[in-house]
């Protein structure tokens, strides 16, 4: 399906701009065998940076407090495993030696994206590339309970996950569809025909992306709310489950409103809820 809709998508942009686009050349970087073996490294306790003429890592950790050692130590383990990818990936210098002059590259950036009394709310976001096309997104979400000092999966707030994501794919659908099923290439300049075929397997895409599956939903955050608002869920999906990837990660936010009754008697504090 996504490979369909990517050559739909190709071949609609083609048609309303009349312009053809033409991937452009990397630069290589010559590696002698001296630079090969030299690398450059440096790490703090939120920062860690590597490199040499094959490669390039670059990592950024939030600040947390002991209490969320938990959690810290999460991110490190999902770096190591992003890292041991991007290794593999490597190309052989005496097999692929024009591809291995290429330096191959991992970002990430760990962020605090929504703090409450109770959870902290991670984001990560960056990107590997390994000499694709274009680099692999990364995008994931860490959701750590400060009472019982461990992370939670959405599931886990909810006495029925499986009506609970019911109920969030049907919110996520309409807010998506509204979001995204006017976003034609060129506008009202596009054929009625061509709109409709575009917005089809749009439609298409955000509903097998929306699928409630633990899978599809996996990805969320607690926000904290404000003072005249409870906190809330917003999911997250990352490019390409629910988009093409021009389109980038896609957010939705729910109100507690819409979940407050299949939350765990647990949990429901945490929402603003009485028990």
């Amino acid at each position: 399906m996504v490979a369909c809709f990517a050559r739909m998508f190709a071949m609609l942009i083609f048609a309303v701009t009349l312009a053809a686009c033409q991937r452009s050349p990397s630069s290589d970087t010559a590696a002698t065998a001296g630079s090969l073996a030299a690398a450059s490294s440096s790490s703090t306790p939120l920062e860690l940076h590597v490199s040499n003429a094959r490669y390039r890592i670059d990592v950024t950790y939030p600040p947390l407090s002991p209490e969320a050692d938990v959690l810290m130590h999460t991110l490190h383990e999902r770096t190591q495993a992003a890292r041991a990818e991007l290794m593999r990936a490597l190309p052989n210098v005496s097999s692929l030696p024009a591809e291995a002059r290429r330096p191959l590259q991992l970002m990430i950036d760990y962020t605090v994206a929504a703090r409450t009394p109770v959870f902290v709310s991670v984001r990560e976001q960056g990107m590997m590339d390994t000499g694709g096309a274009h680099p692999i997104p990364l995008d994931a979400t860490f959701v750590f309970d400060m009472q019982h000092a461990r992370l939670v999966t959405l599931d886990d707030l909810f006495t029925d996950p499986a009506r609970a994501r019911a109920w969030l794919s049907e919110a996520a659908r309409k807010a998506l569809y509204a979001k995204l099923l006017d976003k034609v290439p060129g506008g009202d300049k596009t054929p009625a025909k061509a709109r409709k075929a575009w917005q089809d397997n749009m439609r298409a895409m955000i509903d097998a992306g929306t699928q409630p599956t633990a899978q599809n939903f996996k990805g969320f955050l607690i926000d904290g709310g404000g003072l005249a608002s409870p906190p809330s869920l917003v999911l997250v999906f990352p490019p390409y489950q629910v988009a093409p990837y021009v389109y980038g990660a896609q957010t939705v936010r729910v109100p507690v409103q819409t979940f407050a009754t299949l939350l765990k008697p647990a949990y429901r504090g945490a929402f603003g809820l009485a028990p």
